[in-house]
């Protein structure tokens, strides 16, 4: 690149940034939202909270990548026609092409890292992710126990625990269970861990002893060094940990398991997911080039750009939801999953025609003609 090709491709890089990071706040302040109930329903640190908030960014990024290309572009496209800094470059002898040459730059750069994403960094944050929440979930001490309150488990049954530590421990424990019909019975324990198999799962206790009233209203005490209190009714067994189609790496969505083909439709889904992948990118070049026959096609302006602008985002705009509805139907109709590669490079191909198409030439008036001679 030249001089001043370079100087046109840092107007548009900075506020490419800028609007990725605007955008990319946005994704984490959207997903914190959503994932709020880490904190309120399961009592855990802001430290997980923000874990699983940030592992979901990757994919949000790689699907506002094409938006914040395509809003940066437009803008300083518009600031530097606004100062007449193209019109001047035009004049000096760069060619159209020249012009494109860094917004093209630009959009490479872009999809090579909206690919990395997509094939690489999205499956691993979202496995990471996955693994993390069912983690989570499958800690019953964490479902179960708030430490420092007294809990229903159900009818019948309250557990308390003074603290909680991080490996899961519980200490003081106290369980009051009303279940058996001849009496209640009041456990409480120095510590105790919530044991958990694919069998049966229990409150193992220690160091504790146990107070149960029978029906006469006599009262009977006991000591013991382990108690296992069993939690069957209250938990279910464990779940096998299970990977969504975009938790997949490409050559799994290609040639998926036998488990992702059990889904229904799960082999159309794969397919579909894959094909998004390798095509989104292809939005990055298709915006560039609209934004770039906003304002490089048709003839120079010195009044506002903002019908074009309008006209450009709506052609964008219309053929990324297109994009989108592919998508979705190729999970019944695989053979549309061409369609998700054809859809922008319709868009890139009609950006071009808009550029290089001859334009018709005015038409000239006709001469004056001559006033008679005066008789």
């Amino acid at each position: 690149m030249n001089l001043v090709q370079r100087y046109i491709f840092r107007q548009l890089f900075w506020p490419f940034v800028t609007a990725i990071a605007a955008f990319a706040g946005l994704a984490l302040l959207t997903q914190s939202l959503s994932n709020i109930d880490l904190i309120s329903g399961y009592s855990e640190t802001a430290l997980t909270f923000l874990k699983v908030t940030i592992l979901a960014l990757p994919h949000l990024t790689a699907l506002l990548l094409p938006i914040a290309l395509f809003i940066a572009t437009l803008n300083a496209l518009g600031r530097l026609t606004g100062d007449s800094e193209i019109v001047v470059t035009m004049a000096s002898g760069l060619t159209r092409w020249g012009l494109l040459a860094p917004l093209v730059r630009l959009a490479l750069y872009a999809i090579i890292l909206n690919l990395a994403i997509n094939l690489f960094v999205q499956p691993l944050a979202y496995r990471e992710m996955r693994e993390s929440v069912y983690a989570l979930r499958s800690d019953i001490a964490a479902n179960l126990v708030t430490p420092g309150a007294f809990t229903a488990l159900g009818d019948g049954v309250t557990i308390y625990a003074r603290e909680r530590t991080s490996d899961g421990r519980m200490r003081d424990i106290l369980i009051h269970d009303e279940q058996d019909a001849s009496g209640a019975t009041t456990y409480t324990a120095r510590e105790g861990v919530i044991v958990r198999t694919e069998e049966r799962s229990a409150m193992v206790m220690i160091d504790g002893n146990l107070q149960q009233v029978d029906e006469t209203g006599e009262l009977s005490y006991g000591v013991f060094d382990r108690y296992e209190f069993d939690l069957a009714a209250f938990v279910g067994p464990i779940d096998a940990i299970f990977f969504k189609e975009s938790d997949r790496f490409l050559h799994e969505l290609f040639w998926p398991d036998s488990i992702l083909v059990a889904r229904i439709d799960g082999y159309e889904r794969a397919q579909a997911e894959a094909h998004y992948r390798l095509s989104a990118p292809l939005y990055l070049l298709m915006f560039v080039l609209i934004a770039g026959a906003t304002y490089f096609a048709g003839d120079y302006s010195r009044l506002s750009y903002s019908r074009r602008v309008m006209v450009a985002a709506a052609v964008g705009g219309g053929l990324r939801l297109v994009g989108f509805s592919m998508q979705s139907a190729a999970t019944d109709v695989p053979a549309l999953n061409a369609m998700q590669y054809l859809i922008p490079l319709a868009g890139i191909a009609a950006a071009l025609t808009y550029l290089y198409w001859p334009r018709r030439a005015r038409p000239q008036l006709a001469p004056a003609e001559p006033e008679a001679a005066a008789s």
